[in-house]
């Protein structure tokens, strides 16, 4: 219960030298990791990107089925005429309408493949939207431990220079008292001046980091953003071959690259139609006269019907051109790929070992802080009692918040690490990737 107390009275008078740097007119607001995640989902402007590219997606998905489906025409023209061959007619001018439907009944596969194509650029978006929100709050979660990381900074040398102000009356004491030198003095103010300065880096760097936080949650950059939480050690229950696996069946990116290679296979079929015959069903009718609507010109009254059969039998190598393109697009979608493999494991393999190494290290640094604790303190008893030195009082309480620093730079480094992990596994947002994994799985079964 007393640490507690303790605790909470370092936290306050933490929070009381930051207001003090703070801007009084400036917003407060209290904030937990899930609720600042949540609000960057909401103003965060790489979800606009990404949603603007989703909805592209969509709408080309829905051009490359209208190809497929009937269109109907209406052309209507309005001439001026002269001549000897209008002749004896009473209206200088001649007036046409065309009406026409068409549809293709056969396109030699570019139709198909180009629904096909759509289709995986809809997949592969949906699911690089996905990815942008993990990233996101990735991106989150790292700036709220690196606050988390710089308060705790700020209270370890607001409590040093407390300490150091509390030996500093003390040495002034034994001066009066002529049981210390003036040097003591001297080099307890130093100390104390030094520490002070190192408290108004950390007081600055805590508030550049809630400025980097606010900007990427969308709030002002003045708002006084207060986490809720604390810097704390949770143990990790999977293992480096669990996460790598759980990766390979949850990372969207990965089956993104997936569904793009299946686009550009897609697109490479759809150029392959311009080596095949077209054949098209089609209905149109023609009329004309001397006024808009009217049908006195006989040449002009007609209608047709029936089906139109085309094949570019020699384009002067366009259509193999424009094959082998895709093919070499497919090449290149085939290596990114498996890049985006090899990345995705090693992203899983480095952000595991850097949470393990930090781990070890929390235990180690733990260990090591007790002992600094107590090593103040006996200098500090020893130095009281007379028989210790004021260097040895100085050389303890700089190893002790040097230890501190160490114990909460490996509390931030493992809680970062655990967010990096989550994000190189595709721990998902909103989307779960099941059904497009599945996708892909009964495309590979049939050969596609």
């Amino acid at each position: 219960m007393k640490s507690r107390k303790k605790k909470a009275g370092a936290i306050a008078l933490a929070l009381a030298v930051l207001t003090a740097f703070g801007t009084s007119s400036a917003e407060r607001v209290d904030m937990t990791l899930d609720e600042g995640i949540r609000l960057a989902l909401e103003n965060n402007y790489s979800i606009e990107e990404s949603g603007a590219d989703l909805d592209s997606a969509y709408w080309s998905l829905r051009e490359a089925r209208r190809n497929g489906g009937p269109k109907v025409n209406w052309t209507s023209t309005a001439y001026r005429v002269g001549g000897k061959a209008y002749e004896g007619w009473n209206h200088n001018g001649l007036y046409g309408n065309q009406f026409s439907f068409s549809m293709p009944i056969y396109s030699g596969g570019r139709v198909e493949n180009g629904i096909k194509a759509a289709e995986m650029g809809l997949s592969g978006a949906e699911l690089e939207y996905e990815r942008t929100k993990q990233n996101i709050r990735n991106t989150v979660s790292g700036d709220y431990y690196y606050i988390l990381k710089c308060r705790s900074e700020v209270e370890v040398y607001q409590e040093s220079v407390n300490n150091l102000q509390a030996h500093l009356d003390n040495v002034n004491a034994k001066l009066r008292a002529g049981v210390v030198a003036q040097k003591d003095v001297l080099s307890s103010e130093v100390s104390l001046a030094e520490e002070k300065q190192k408290l108004v880096t950390a007081v600055n760097d805590y508030h550049v980091a809630v400025a980097t936080f606010n900007n990427d949650v969308g709030l002002p950059m003045e708002t006084e953003t207060n986490p809720r939480e604390q810097l704390e050690y949770e143990k990790y229950a999977f293992t480096l071959p669990e996460c790598d696996e759980y990766a390979k069946l949850h990372r969207p990116d990965l089956f993104q690259k997936e569904f793009n290679l299946r686009q550009k296979k897609a697109e490479m079929e759809a150029a392959k139609s311009g080596m095949r015959p077209k054949l098209d069903a089609g209905v149109s009718r023609n009329i004309g006269g001397s006024s808009a609507f009217k049908t006195d010109s006989v040449t002009s009254d007609s209608w047709t019907a029936g089906v139109a059969l085309s094949w570019d039998i020699f384009d002067s190598g366009i259509t193999s051109a424009q094959v082998n393109k895709k093919k070499a697009a497919v090449h290149r979608a085939e290596a990114e790929l498996k890049d985006k493999l090899n990345n995705v494991r090693l992203e899983v393999r480095t952000a595991y070992l850097n949470m393990q190494a930090a781990e070890e290290n929390i235990g180690t640094m733990r260990e090591a802080l007790e002992k600094a604790q107590e090593d103040y303190r006996i200098e500090v008893v020893r130095y009281n009692a007379g028989v210790g030195t004021n260097l040895e009082v100085m050389d303890a309480q700089d190893k002790l918040v040097s230890a501190k620093g160490d114990f909460i730079n490996a509390l931030y480094k493992y809680n970062y690490s655990r967010a990096s992990l989550d994000t190189a596994m595709g721990v998902p947002v909103d989307l779960d990737v099941t059904p497009y994994r599945q996708t892909l799985e009964n495309s590979e079964k049939k050969g596609e």
